[in-house]
């Protein structure tokens, strides 16, 4: 069996990865594998972003929402012509449902790209600490008739710099907690929550 898209990102640290995190990663690239979990997240805001809601509903790149104990789906999707990772977001918020998704491409050893809409990426290390593996801001890029432009620096202390982490706390289930911090406004957006894995299917291209 083709070796998981993200055993390349982890490289010597795979090994040493808990179970239920080896599942999250366990799509092949150039395949049709599914990796489905199903949790509750809390959504936050800051007051002023809230404005924009529906600018950040057109631009499928966030939730336009806050909220707490938000029931969430997330299917994890392999390309049958690429080794792109691919996340399906389905949050059921009580102002209904939002779905979004993203695109990572792995660029070397603990480094992935995550492309959201409008070709915006965010760069960005993977690290398995042993207990939880860690993704620290690097850069965005900007992918723009077929070429990949490093977006300046001195945007981020404004559209604030990424972090999560994600943590096993049994043989099917995990914690995470993403965030999105300006060096101006503080904390812009984050979420975090408790899934559980639910399905796996590995289906050749």
């Amino acid at each position: 069996m083709t070796k998981a898209t993200f055993e390349a990102v982890f490289a010597e640290q795979w090994a040493a990865l808990p179970p239920v995190l080896k599942a999250h990663y366990a799509n092949r690239p150039f395949s049709r594998d599914r990796v489905t979990v199903e949790g509750v997240m809390d959504v936050e805001m800051a007051g002023w972003l809230k404005v924009l809601s529906p600018v950040i509903r057109w631009s499928r790149m966030l939730t336009p929402y806050a909220g707490r104990d938000v029931p969430v789906t997330v299917r994890f999707e392999s390309e049958r012509d690429s080794q792109a990772f691919v996340f399906h977001r389905q949050f059921r918020f009580s102002q209904g449902e939002i779905v979004f998704h993203s695109r990572m491409i792995p660029t070397g050893a603990h480094e992935v790209i995550e492309y959201m809409n409008l070709g915006i990426g965010w760069r960005a290390a993977y690290v398995f600490d042993g207990q939880r593996v860690q993704m620290t801001h690097k850069n965005y890029v900007w992918r723009v008739f077929g070429r990949l432009l490093n977006l300046p620096k001195f945007i981020e202390p404004v559209i604030g710099r990424g972090m999560a982490w994600e943590e096993a706390v049994s043989e099917d289930e995990f914690i995470m907690r993403m965030e999105l911090r300006s060096s101006f406004f503080g904390l812009l957006y984050a979420y975090g929550g408790r899934f559980r894995i639910a399905e796996v299917t590995y289906q050749d291209a």
